[in-house]
């Protein structure tokens, strides 16, 4: 393991223990058995090495949602399993998401502006699905952005509130979006 490689681990290891806040430079690099000029070599400070464990988070969905945007099969069964896998992969990195979501977005600007970043690479990727299904005549209703929105929320929410919120299971939550999906691509009427 390349010395990056451990002061991500040591870093992802420590904030997911202690929090962003209760964290130190030196923390991590005592962590990982490495210098503090070792540290700086890689990054400028917690805040530059905490970024890089978020892109790497989000490049991991980004390149999910894009081997699935690049599909051909069946519409309903891509949103399906994209936003399962979604889970899956959000689930491994529960402690940082919850970091970013909850301790930083709200107060720091430049955090800010990497969720909104990066929400509009995930609207864009989930569009083209969409469209697709759209296109295909798979989907009735035609109206793409909101059929985007509606997925969009309700994989907020699930993933606020029973993901990052609670200890649930993986598998309970797999199903519950399993479910959810299902009810939101066939409808609530019999």
């Amino acid at each position: 393991m390349d010395t990056k490689e451990r002061l991500l681990n040591s870093a992802k290891k420590l904030f997911s223990k202690k929090g962003y806040y209760e964290t130190r430079v030196s923390d991590i690099v005592a962590d990982a058995g490495l210098s503090q000029g070792a540290f700086y070599l890689y990054f400028k400070s917690k805040e530059d090495i905490f970024k890089s464990l978020v892109k790497n988070m989000s490049d991991k969905v980004l390149k999910l949602l894009k081997e699935y945007a690049s599909k051909e099969d069946n519409v309903e069964e891509i949103i399906k399993n994209s936003t399962l896998d979604f889970f899956r992969v959000m689930y491994e990195e529960k402690p940082i998401a919850y970091i970013f979501l909850f301790q930083l977005v709200g107060t720091n600007e430049e955090f800010r502006n990497l969720y909104f970043e990066k929400t509009k690479k995930v609207r864009e990727l989930l569009n083209l699905i969409v469209e697709k299904g759209v296109r295909s005549g798979i989907f009735s209703y035609r109206n793409t952005e909101n059929i985007v929105n509606i997925l969009m929320g309700y994989v907020k929410i699930v993933y606020l509130e029973y993901l990052l919120r609670t200890d649930a299971p993986l598998e309970e939550i797999l199903s519950l979006v399993s479910e959810g999906i299902d009810v939101i691509l066939k409808g609530v009427k019999a």
